[in-house]
């Protein structure tokens, strides 16, 4: 029996040690973030085609948001949905973003279109909202 409690002493200790090795070569990976998402302002800029997707409160897009911008964020995300599939075309990138660089709501929404909805060209504006107004 004691041998077993040693055994599952060392493989806690083994596990404890990796995640932490992951965490540290990517944090990113700590928070679900996939930050093959992010792209800059200055990639966006060199795209044929692309739909703008806010992903901040329904409160803080009143309140002012990238021209043309649709809302779509996870508390309304039916009404959201529908706006965006009434003016986004096939052949256009959707860029989401939200407040700033440590905003995680437009990671959420834009792997929720990726992987729910199999939209392949949705990507994550590095800087948010914060970048987009000093444009």
């Amino acid at each position: 029996m004691r041998a077993l409690g040693k055994q599952l002493l060392i493989y806690c200790l083994i596990s404890f040690v990796a995640g932490w090795i992951v965490f540290a070569v990517n944090p990113m990976a700590e928070k679900g973030l996939d930050d093959s998402l992010l792209v800059s302002l200055e990639d966006i800029d060199s795209l044929d085609t692309y739909l703008w997707i806010d992903a901040r409160l329904d409160e803080v897009y009143a309140e002012g948001h990238y021209e043309g911008a649709i809302l779509l964020n996870e508390e309304s995300w039916e009404e959201g949905f529908m706006s965006l599939l009434d003016q986004w075309l096939p052949d256009q990138a959707i860029m989401v973003y939200c407040s700033s660089e440590a905003c995680l709501r437009s990671h959420h929404v834009a792997s929720r279109l990726r992987e729910e909805l199999g939209f392949e060209e949705v990507f994550v504006l590095e800087g948010g909202w914060d970048v987009l107004q000093n444009r």
